[in-house]
């Protein structure tokens, strides 16, 4: 079940990545910048932790082993009590718009970041997906 983010209290922020040094550095970052994070780097126990954790957002990398980000938002969609747990797309292969850096890029109907975008960007899209600016 997803809980409303409220604004009094740090978003909770579940990071699915296999890249575990990548995790670990976003996730410090994060953290400094008032957000409550976990991370896992198994993707198949990404619906298990969603259910434990009830993040506000789910920033899922696409290119994993076993299940990718994709399988992973699919089943998130497909399950009745985490189907509106927002997500952001988190992942190499989108290269960010040299025109508008800071731009979140929606592929197939979801929303990615670059992984090499400034923690700004990122911080900005994770606001964007939570409704609030």
């Amino acid at each position: 079940m997803t809980r409303l983010c409220n604004m009094n209290t740090n978003p909770k922020v579940l990071l699915i990545d296999d890249e575990v040094d990548f995790t670990e550095l976003l996730a410090a970052n994060l953290e400094e910048s008032g957000y409550e994070v976990r991370q896992i780097n198994d993707p198949t126990k990404a619906l298990a932790e969603v259910r434990r954790f009830q993040p506000d957002i789910c920033i899922i990398d696409l290119v994993m082993p076993r299940m990718d980000g994709g399988d992973v938002v699919s089943a998130l969609k497909d399950d009745s009590q985490l189907s509106k747990t927002p997500v952001l797309m988190l992942t190499a292969l989108v290269e960010e718009n040299p025109d508008d850096p800071g731009e979140l890029q929606m592929k197939g109907g979801l929303p990615f970041v670059s992984k090499t975008s400034d923690l700004g960007v990122i911080i900005n899209a994770i606001k964007i997906q939570l409704g609030h600016r």
